[in-house]
């Protein structure tokens, strides 16, 4: 019996784009896997199997032997190595970034003609320690992958490396071990910017909400919220659920969703959306969908899914790399059988160690995903981008996320004898402690023009009306039609 399903699996060890093609290789390889699709900047697979066939031991099984791992969904535990692993970096990069300086100078000292003689004082033993050291993390993996028979962009440059000791040359070596650490922080600094993005979206939507059952308010985390239970939302909570409002009167920013600076009023039978904010007022919330299925969780898939959607020129970068290593390997291999001369053979592995395509294309493609979720711009893969390098024309479908969200006062007009000045005082003091987007506007357009905010004595907010207030012994009403029609202001 064929039961088709599809898993989320957590991957742990990632740091590179490299490292995702050789765990959705190992997870492909297993019996009943139709389709795996990874992600480095989630540190997930999405794994579609036949889960009669193969579960997940067997992909935690598959991802060891890649070299890496698949972690508890509850263990805590693995923290503390994870922070040592951190530190290490951090020094091996502080130790790199020494090393260098000092490659530096010694670049600079060929300029000026003193390569040779500095080369010279230096014993060779001497010269190969830093070698060693500085490009230990890189050769660790390369020996690492090769145990796995895998050959990854590092290797043929750490074959140049060998090359130029075998031949004496240190300096030589030292150079290529300094591009391949700087090339690794680079990556790894754009793939934790990238990884922060989609953590940082994540941490928008609530993790618990506020649930009645059998008449009690009872928090829970999200995942245990069940369709068509009532959420209760208290003012200045996010709502932990997408659902229907049942009752209650609240004004909602929903930025998180629409991009749309200013807040809507919700009543009942409006719908609500997770991850917006109540600013006034208080709701009860029939649940439609929880998590993933709600529309901010689909936002956050559609940014982890944008790795997915490949332009072809990463498409072109892989295949680039399949290809490339072996050829030069068999250059190298034809120039020593033709010369004899190990100096010829290890300058062809040196100056083919160029993995520029292999390596920069799908980080760019990285990079350039979650800088535009930190934005707030949602962009649905590199096949997209490619395209928008081709285009003449935008056409924008929406004005109201193209302002800035900072609402202005324009004009005041001012009745009853009243001065604007005395207008804008009375309404920005009555609006002096809250939070809607116009009540900044206004209290804005005061400190401009210079008026002080008055003491206020009374203060009420009217969740989808307005605020009513006493500034001084004036009552003020400010808000809709309907609020100041009424004239319900507050008694002296």
């Amino acid at each position: 019996m064929i039961n088709i399903t599809t898993l989320e699996v957590p991957i742990a060890g990632m740091d590179c784009a490299e490292c995702t093609a050789h765990v959705k290789h190992a997870i492909e390889g297993l019996p009943g896997v139709e389709r795996v699709e990874v992600f480095l900047a989630s540190e997930k697979a999405v794994v579609r199997l036949d889960a009669a066939r193969v579960d997940l031991i067997k992909i935690r099984q598959a991802v060891a032997q890649a070299g890496y791992s698949v972690p508890a969904a509850s263990a805590a535990s693995p923290q503390p190595v994870a922070a040592s692993t951190d530190f290490s970096r951090r020094i091996l990069t502080l130790f790199g970034t020494v090393f260098g300086a000092v490659l530096f100078i010694v670049v600079v000292g060929e300029w000026l003609g003193l390569f040779e003689q500095l080369t010279a004082r230096v014993p060779f033993a001497l010269g190969v320690i830093p070698v060693l050291v500085g490009g230990y993390p890189i050769f660790a993996n390369v020996v690492r992958a090769a145990f796995r028979r895998q050959v990854i962009a590092h290797t043929l440059m750490s074959l140049g490396v060998v090359a130029a000791l075998a031949v004496g040359q240190w300096a030589t070596a030292a150079v290529v071990v300094f591009f391949m650490r700087v090339g690794d922080y680079a990556e790894r600094f754009t793939t934790e910017r990238a990884r922060r993005a989609v953590k940082d979206l994540t941490a928008l939507a609530p993790q618990t909400a506020r649930v009645l059952r059998d008449g009690d308010e009872i928090e829970l985390p999200v995942a245990e919220v069940r369709a068509g239970e009532t959420v209760v939302v208290r003012p200045g909570e996010k709502i932990p659920v997408d659902g229907e409002v049942l009752a209650g009167q609240a004004t909602i920013d929903q930025s998180a969703i629409t991009g749309e600076a200013m807040p809507v009023e919700a009543g009942p039978g409006a719908r609500v959306f997770a991850a917006t904010i109540a600013r006034l007022g208080s709701l009860r919330v029939r649940v439609t969908h929880t998590g993933a299925d709600t529309t901010f969780g689909r936002v956050i898939r559609l940014v982890e899914d944008a790795e997915a959607n490949r332009a072809d020129v990463q498409r072109f970068a892989d295949r680039f790399t399949a290809y490339y290593l072996p050829i030069v390997a068999g250059i190298a291999a034809l120039t020593f059988l033709l010369r004899r001369d190990p100096l010829a053979t290890a300058a062809v592995l040196v100056v083919a160690c160029s993995c520029s395509i292999a390596l920069a294309t799908p980080i760019a493609m990285l990079a350039s995903v979650g800088a535009g979720a930190r934005r707030g711009l949602l962009i649905k893969g590199g096949k997209i981008l490619e395209s928008l390098a081709r285009a003449d024309v935008l056409l924008i479908d929406k004005t109201g996320t193209l302002t800035l969200g900072k609402p202005q006062i324009t004009d005041v007009i001012a009745l009853n004898g009243l001065s604007e000045g005395e207008v804008l005082s009375l309404a920005a003091s009555a609006e002096r402690y809250s939070e809607h987007p116009l009540a900044e506007a206004l209290r804005s357009a005061a400190r401009a023009r210079g008026l002080a905010l008055r003491d206020i004595t009374a203060f009420e907010a009217a969740p989808g009306l307005g605020v009513r207030a006493q500034v001084g012994g004036t009552a003020v009403a400010i808000g809709s039609h309907r609020l100041v029609h009424a004239s319900a202001v507050l008694p002296n």
